[in-house]
């Protein structure tokens, strides 16, 4: 197994292209061929504020963090919002409509049944409804303040009901098998802090972990760890499966050779205390995203630092206009144009 720590996502990016250029193993996997590690791969990321990938190189489409995140904590997988930030997120569809493994609903809508997800802009918070949602992020946040102290805050991504079969009993046949298997949300045993350990099946180093992943999951540790009055702790990613494709070798060496970069991080302020007033400006944001792309928008504040500049990149990309963000990070990412 291998082990690492890192203190942000700049180092983790370095550190992990050197590991998987020194230890990946070649092979083929679905008519691709590939370097992974032979075997799992679990990291610690000791100040996951640290989550702006600064380092050129990369390329990295901060647009795209940033409209992943709001599409999960909305709980949509729909093709019609995302596909805005990525259109080859198409490329990963069944049916061209939706992204069947995607996150938002199997942790804000999370049912029984066998129908695969199919959620758009009609987000409403309901967590129980007639066909037994689970709000997994309401229960997370309700298990902490209950027992601060509690091990069984955990998110489940994987659906057997949804992945395992088809409808007639033969294995499910997919383009989009969920890499996420759990989150599990447990604060640090001696300090005020709220630890985050994400297990992944398999995980791609450009397009999964240092894309969207970490960036999605250490966000949402942010304001969980907000909303049940906890600082942010230390973050823990395990794949079974880490590894990067043969196309890509040549952006992997060239991050590899990065040696002038570092870990930065902020610390927002945040209006909202409750996961109710949470919700209540995400789904402000989710309707203002809409705005934007099919009307002339004026921009406007939230209130709140941490949701003006969530909504200012979204802003920035889908009009080009210039804005000033409260995270000089932002600033200086926008500045250089250091996204797809």
């Amino acid at each position: 197994m291998y082990t690492a720590e890192y203190k942000g996502i700049n180092s983790f990016l370095v550190g992990a292209s050197k590991l998987l250029l020194e230890q990946g193993v070649k092979r083929e996997t679905r008519g691709k061929v590939c370097f992974e590690l032979p075997e799992p791969f679990m990291f610690k990321i000791t100040n996951p504020k640290a989550r702006w990938i600064t380092i050129t190189e990369r390329k990295w489409n901060v647009a795209l963090a940033y409209a992943e995140s709001l599409w999960i904590a909305c709980g949509r997988n729909d093709l019609q919002m995302i596909n805005r930030y990525l259109a080859s997120m198409k490329d990963f569809s069944d049916d061209g409509i939706s992204l069947r493994g995607g996150y938002g609903p199997r942790i804000r809508k999370y049912n029984g049944s066998n129908n695969d997800y199919l959620i758009n802009k009609s987000f409403k918070k309901s967590p129980i409804s007639p066909i037994n949602e689970i709000d997994q992020l309401q229960f997370v946040i309700e298990c902490l303040k209950q027992d601060i102290n509690t091990r069984q805050a955990i998110i489940t991504i994987g659906d057997p009901n949804k992945d395992c079969f088809e409808k007639t009993d033969e294995l499910k046949q997919t383009k989009d098998f969920p890499c996420t298997r759990t989150l599990h949300f447990m604060k640090h045993p001696t300090e005020n802090k709220l630890n985050l350990t994400v297990h992944m099946r398999s995980n791609d180093l450009l397009w999964g972990a240092s894309a969207v992943n970490i960036f999605n999951f250490t966000f949402m540790q942010e304001y969980i760890s907000h909303m049940v009055n906890l600082q942010v702790g230390e973050y823990f990613h395990i794949a079974n499966n880490f590894h990067f494709y043969e196309d890509k070798k040549h952006i992997i060496e060239s991050i590899s050779k990065v040696n002038n970069y570092t870990d930065e991080s902020y610390k927002y302020k945040f209006s909202f205390k409750t996961l109710e007033e949470f919700d209540l400006k995400l789904k402000d944001l989710e309707n203002i995203e809409y705005d934007i792309c099919n009307s002339n928008h004026k921009m406007i504040n939230f209130d709140d630092d941490f949701f003006n500049d969530w909504y200012k990149v979204i802003y920035h990309w889908n009009t080009k206009k210039n804005v000033d963000f409260s995270n000089p990070i932002l600033n200086e990412i926008i500045k250089c144009n250091n996204y797809e």
